[in-house]
């Protein structure tokens, strides 16, 4: 698999990657220079399949959260990261049916999480905890919120299921969290904006190889992300609400209203990586939360040549 020049990309169905949703229809529908003989678009249920994915060779490249980024690269697995792919996006849920009233009350609960490697993760952990709630792993029993790690289209079936309400809420990114919330199954805590607010989230990361062997192909491909996310961020024309439809199974007017609510950004300016952003996150992993043992060196993972070249000329 290695040596297909193809750029197979794992990802989720989520607003999130909308960006790349949109432009593999693009590719598909033979309106770009790209063919989907250079790049495909492949979905997947959970970050642990896209992280094994990557790992074996699935797949050469994915839209996934930048702690898991992180992780791979500490161990060993030869990555770069090319840009983030939006900012903020996602919400806090609380169960409906549990009678939560403060965070306190999340105390003897269980949280429902994507991935402990998440910005999600990681700004609940400061909530809990900002509470005075300590948060730890499923089975840890020491901890007043147990987290359980749950893939995201699963997340709103489990609330419905937990007759005994002990899962009080869950974090995920939309449509997952705007369906439950409409099911009336789950009501707002807050979005993640608002705990920090234009955070980074999920990067785009490639192979070393792919991106050492078929730079241009990467470069044209990073083109298109950029100008899909102008699209988006400027108000969706009828055709990009038409992809967007296409690619997420959802109303335009709904994807809309969960770019609104969630306050996600696909401007272009804000796709440049951050060194800092990115460091102040694995600084809180590795010191607060201790899900890293040592920091690493971010700086050899983070390639933003090709988009801060595209950026800066406006394309």
């Amino acid at each position: 698999m290695e040596t297909n020049s193809g750029i197979r990309i794992g990802h989720l169905k989520i607003v999130d990657h909308l960006i790349l949703g949109i432009s593999d229809l693009r590719i598909k529908n033979g309106q770009t220079r790209l063919s989907d003989t250079d790049a495909t678009a492949c979905a997947m249920h959970s970050w642990s399949q896209v992280s094994d994915s990557l790992v074996s060779g699935e797949i050469n490249a994915a839209f996934m959260p930048a702690p898991t980024a992180m992780r791979l690269y500490a161990q060993g697995v030869k990555i770069k990261l090319l840009m983030f792919v939006h900012r903020s996006g996602s919400r806090i849920l609380k169960n409906a049916k549990a009678e939560i009233q403060s965070i306190a009350d999340f105390k003897g609960r269980t949280f429902l999480v994507t991935s402990q490697y998440t910005i999600q993760t990681m700004l609940l952990y400061s909530l809990l905890t900002s509470a005075g709630l300590s948060f730890g792993p499923h089975g840890d029993t020491t901890a007043d919120v147990s987290q359980e790690t749950v893939p995201p289209h699963l997340m709103h079936e489990m609330v419905l299921l937990d007759t005994d309400t002990d899962i009080g809420g869950f974090a995920v990114a939309d449509p997952f969290g705007a369906r439950s919330m409409d099911s009336g199954k789950s009501t707002l805590v807050c979005t993640t904006d608002s705990l920090w607010k234009n955070h980074p989230c999920c990067v785009f990361v490639v192979k070393e190889n792919l991106l050492e062997n078929h730079t241009p192909i990467v470069s044209d491909l990073i083109s298109l992300f950029i100008d899909t996310a102008t699209r988006i961020d400027r108000g969706m024309d009828q055709e990009t609400a038409d992809l967007a439809e296409t690619c997420l199974e959802e109303s335009a007017a709904a994807i809309s209203r969960m770019i609104a609510e969630t306050r996600i950004s696909f401007n272009p300016e804000h796709l440049v990586p951050d060194m800092d952003a990115l460091n102040m996150i694995q600084t809180y992993m590795t010191d607060t939360m201790r899900l890293f043992d040592d920091p690493i060196d971010i700086v050899p993972l983070i390639d933003n040549r090709l988009i801060s070249t595209l950026t800066s000329m406006g394309i």
